[in-house]
């Protein structure tokens, strides 16, 4: 269960967001994907899908990332909270606010060489780049990268945390990074 949230006011104010993509595949909060226009069934109008990334040119595009409120009571747990296909999805561009902080909890982050969490907390300058389907079964998250040239939205890790220690798959650490451009 991934946590990512905005450090600042002012991300969350100038922040593009579009509360109207529809969810491909059962989604959690923190977890980055793209989106296309898709004709809906009768062809008459169309309407905005999620959409994995599936390659690295696709990842160097728009970046969206997932940041619904709870709204469903039956949830007890926050950990149990998901989106499920083809309910609707509130989705920030990350693009839109370059230079701005997020924080995400560490369950959210792979080694983008091995395809498995980090043994060690990153190093600060770490970039971070969104996971494609070449990383499966971890879609949808961040991996590390040596050199983010291409990426016209990656994360650079500028501080260790705790934010999101208590979630269940959380290793104990979370980041702090800066959203830039390569």
């Amino acid at each position: 269960m991934g946590l990512f949230k905005f450090q600042n006011y002012s991300a969350i104010k100038n922040a593009q967001d579009n509360p109207r993509v529809i969810a491909a595949v059962e989604t959690v909060n923190g977890n980055v994907f793209g989106i296309v226009d898709t004709a809906n069934a009768a062809n008459t109008a169309t309407t905005e899908v999620q959409t994995p990334f599936a390659n690295a040119a696709a990842a160097q595009g728009d970046v969206w990332v997932m940041m619904n409120i709870v709204d469903k009571p039956e949830i007890r747990n926050y950990a149990d909270y998901s989106v499920l296909a083809g309910e609707y999805i509130r989705a920030f561009k990350l693009n839109s606010v370059i230079g701005e902080k997020v924080e995400l909890s560490g369950d959210l982050v792979i080694d983008g060489a091995t395809g498995l969490p980090p043994v060690a907390p990153l190093v600060v300058g770490t970039a971070l780049v969104p996971t494609v389907a070449a990383d499966a079964p971890n879609l949808m998250i961040w991996k590390t990268i040596a050199a983010p040239a291409g990426y016209s939205c990656y994360l650079e890790v500028t501080g260790v945390t705790t934010f999101g220690l208590f979630t269940i798959d959380n290793a104990g650490v979370g980041y702090e990074a800066k959203i830039k451009t390569a």
